[in-house]
């Protein structure tokens, strides 16, 4: 073995004609001429560390639980953070910001919520682009950096106009935090850990940080500065010292860590070699760009996005109103919020976790992420035809069968997985999950423009439905594509996908290009 994993032999393995011969039908480039170029993932100077040295299970389940404890509290406070702050107006909105800012003239209120998806929207293509150039972790420290400080300039604005600049900032800051930790976790973990581990990366816990800090600062008076400022302050020193922690701790790559051994990161990669995704490529592939663009999944999972995330912009936006609406103080209210997020953290962990221990017993024998986010979705749509039919006087049940509408998160996790564990090729992934974000964001601009009573429920029914529709032709889409190319290799590689393929392996292959790549759903 080589002393250091740079000095090995990384050069391009000969092309195997099933691989150029599978591939020939697609208009993307071919595989062959992005091997011959020997433009290889940043994973491949580790592929045969292990040669001759393999692992043990023991040393498998030690590294994985020290990843836990190292990668994972990151991304989760990275995303509570950016969560707590995109729901921040609506907290602000219980303490006379809408007074103090100008917001009760027409629908500026409305606009306000809108605003921060106007400048995620604007910046998520870039964001992908910058990702994907960049040092990853460094780029969302440092964005996380200026939004902490964007906070507690928020504090002092006392006009509309002001505010608004202020939220389409932070949309842009924010626009690379959940995408780069969706990307972060898939060059960590193979995508048979991936469900799990999604449902404790985005959670409902910022709801339980909003609600008793909104309590707290709500006990303030006779005060020169109103409560809602107050709140907005606290958001901003806790987001500047997070950056600042997670700015040492959380390394771009697994090839980068530097708490991890030469052999360490070699089963972090060789963990994840089976699901042909490869860890990442600082070049910019035109040509994986254009796929990204022309692959109908992208698209499916663009208007899913779209159709699932209707509901998100309308209710965090406007529940803590609604309860402070049902009659119970300011106070109060900003505690009442504090069982959607239960609610949430629930639904991601009933639907992910009935696909990881599903994955983890039975393989790929079953197919079951759609399953889960259908089923997520029924409980939604099922919330939404009683927020629809219960009369206005019902005020409890309202607030019961809202708390139940927040289930929609479940299923939202579940298929942010497909974005990177159906999609390889390194360009090619942070495009597709740039996409699917711009999706995000349209969603969540339309969402708060709504009314919830009755016209918004009823679009939130409908939204459901057209969710369940769309992943139903996404599933369909990845179950032809598998039976195809298990027809052109002459063997049935989708029930048994985790193997290794040395003419493929982290050669940053698009899974168009890769004749063994196969798609979950």
């Amino acid at each position: 073995m080589a002393d250091s994993p740079l000095d090995l032999d990384v050069k391009p393995a000969p092309v195997p004609a099933t691989l150029v011969d599978a591939h020939s039908i697609h208009d993307s480039e071919p595989a062959k001429d992005v091997l011959m170029r020997g433009d290889l993932d940043v994973a491949a100077a580790y592929a045969h560390v292990l040669d001759g040295a393999p692992y043990s299970r023991e040393e498998e389940v030690s590294l994985r639980w020290r990843l836990d404890r190292r990668i994972m509290p990151i991304l989760f406070f990275n995303v509570v953070l950016a969560s707590v702050d995109k729901t921040s107006t609506a907290t602000g909105a219980l303490y006379g910001m809408e007074i103090d800012c100008d917001l009760l003239v027409g629908t500026r209120y409305s606009w306000i919520g809108s605003s921060f998806y106007f400048g995620y929207l604007i910046a998520s293509l870039p964001a992908a682009w910058a990702m994907q150039r960049y040092p990853i972790a460094k780029v969302i420290i440092a964005c996380q950096l200026v939004w902490g400080i964007l906070l507690l300039v928020t504090g002092f604005v006392s006009n509309f106009p002001g505010l608004l600049v202020l939220r389409i900032i932070l949309g842009i800051l924010e626009a690379p935090v959940i995408p780069g930790g969706v990307l972060i976790m898939n060059m960590w973990y193979p995508r048979r850990d991936i469900a799990i581990r999604l449902a404790f990366f985005y959670t409902g816990f910022a709801q339980l940080i909003t609600g008793p800090v909104g309590y707290g600062v709500g006990s303030l008076t006779n005060e020169w500065f109103r409560p809602w400022r107050l709140f907005f302050w606290i958001l901003g020193g806790l987001t500047i010292v997070w950056a600042c922690i997670s700015g040492l701790l959380l390394p771009d790559s697994p090839v980068a860590a530097k708490f991890l051994s030469d052999r360490e990161k070699a089963i972090v990669i060789d963990r994840i070699r089976g699901d042909q995704t490869g860890v990442e490529n600082k070049h910019w592939k035109a040509e994986q760009a254009k796929e990204a663009f022309l692959d109908p999944k992208t698209w499916l999972l663009f208007f899913f996005n779209i159709f699932i995330s209707m509901p998100n912009g309308g209710l965090t936006n406007f529940t803590p109103l609604i309860v402070n609406g049902l009659g119970y103080t300011a106070r109060r209210a900003a505690l009442l919020t504090m069982p959607t997020g239960i609610m949430q953290t629930v639904a991601a962990l009933l639907c992910n976790g009935f696909v990881y221990l599903t994955v983890r017993r039975y393989g790929n024998r079953y197919q079951v992420r759609g399953v889960a986010i259908i089923a997520g979705l029924i409980v939604g749509m099922i919330a939404a035809i009683f927020l629809y039919k219960l009369p206005l006087t019902s005020l409890h049940a309202r607030l019961g069968t809202l708390y139940v509408s927040f289930f929609y998160l479940g299923p939202y996790i579940v298929s942010l997985g497909f974005i990177t564990i159906n999609t390889s090729g390194h360009t090619k992934k942070v495009v597709v999950n740039a996409i699917c974000f711009v999706a995000n964001c349209v969603a969540n601009i339309i969402g708060p423009q709504s009314p919830l009573y009755p016209l918004g429920t009823g679009a939130i029914l409908g939204s459901y439905c057209l969710s369940i529709i769309t992943i139903c032709l996404y599933m369909g889409y990845c179950y032809y594509e598998n039976k195809r190319r298990d027809r052109l290799e002459g063997v049935n590689v989708s029930v048994q996908m985790d193997q290794r393929h040395e003419d493929t392996d982290f050669r940053d292959l698009t899974d168009m290009q890769n004749a063994h790549f196969r798609y979950v759903w």
